[in-house]
């Protein structure tokens, strides 16, 4: 019976709802695993991250920092996604251009930029002042992050249960196991196992694929532009 308690246990360990969970989103510790989105941990770093870039462009710009000089201010400290796109913004306020062009032309590349876009367009459209509104900015995009996490958070036992029910015809080989028989004399003995065997592996990947469409499609932000 050993090996069907060790079996066990494994499945227990791989289908635990927290067992893929990261430490946070701040860049601490490793990003949570996700079977039907492997990059949400990332896209979540990234908006908290834009949302730290727009915190520093507001209180720059509250010390009394000219636009020009707070965004070189944040550009020299800013991540990597956002160092790039605040350089060439930079170089466009510096030429005496218009920012908000730069920025609306990167929301194509990093749609999470659409609220510092709209933010910095209107401000130079309307006169409105910069500091708050990258404030605001920030604001929104914190509240993405929480309703991300909400999200996950609602949807943790689905994702455990895609686990359970895909480990579960596991269980048949443990089984065998218990018994002494090996997966071959299991499932190798006659035709029809045989095909039984490929088709349930087929529909497993059909089943799991639409669990994760299905998951994806629940979970995807609405991007405002």
């Amino acid at each position: 019976m050993t090996p069907w308690v060790v079996g066990l246990v494994l499945a227990a360990a791989l289908v635990w709802p927290g067992r893929w969970a990261g430490v946070g989103l701040g860049g601490q510790g490793t990003p949570a695993w996700r079977p039907w989105r492997r990059t949400e941990g990332g896209r979540l770093q990234d908006l908290e991250s834009l949302a730290g870039v727009a915190d520093l462009l507001a209180m720059a710009l509250r010390s009394g920092a000219t636009p020009v000089a707070a965004v070189s201010v944040v550009a020299a400290e800013a991540p990597r996604p956002w160092q790039p796109v605040l350089e060439e913004v930079h170089e466009e306020l510096s030429s005496g251009g218009v920012a908000g062009q730069v920025w609306r032309r990167h929301v194509q590349e990093h749609p999470e930029l659409g609220a510092v876009a709209g933010a910095w367009a209107l401000s130079e459209g309307l006169g409105v002042a910069l500091a708050p509104s990258m404030a605001t900015s920030a604001q929104v995009l914190r509240a993405r992050v929480q309703a991300r996490r909400r999200l996950e958070a609602s949807t943790a036992g689905a994702r455990a249960t895609m686990r359970m029910l895909t480990l579960l015809p596991l269980v048949g080989l443990l089984a065998g196991f218990a018994f002494g028989l090996t997966p071959w004399e299991v499932y190798g003995h006659s035709a029809v196992t045989m095909a039984c065997a490929v088709l349930g592996l087929v529909l497993t990947a059909i089943g799991w694929g639409i669990c994760r469409w299905v998951l994806a499609r629940a979970v995807a932000p609405t991007v405002h532009r």
